[in-house]
């Protein structure tokens, strides 16, 4: 099932993107790119946030910004 996934993966990242825009969608604006960064900031902040929480799950990571106790 994995090698199917990796086929399509390919051949969609193989495409032109120009091909995937809409009508008033332009790709070749020099803000596309700036544009798709801040719709996929957000996703890849969640992903990192529950790649963390898996690290601290599995690998019993404690916090670090917790304050020691009896020093100020």
């Amino acid at each position: 099932m994995k090698i199917i996934q990796l086929i399509i993966l390919s051949i969609s990242l193989l495409t032109s993107a120009s091909s995937y825009a809409h009508a008033g969608h332009d790709h070749t604006s020099t803000f596309a790119s700036l544009v798709h960064l801040f719709w996929l900031v957000p996703i890849l902040i969640a992903a990192a946030i529950l790649y963390s929480k898996l690290l601290q799950k599995n690998y019993k990571i404690k916090n670090t910004h917790n304050k020691i106790k009896g020093k100020s």
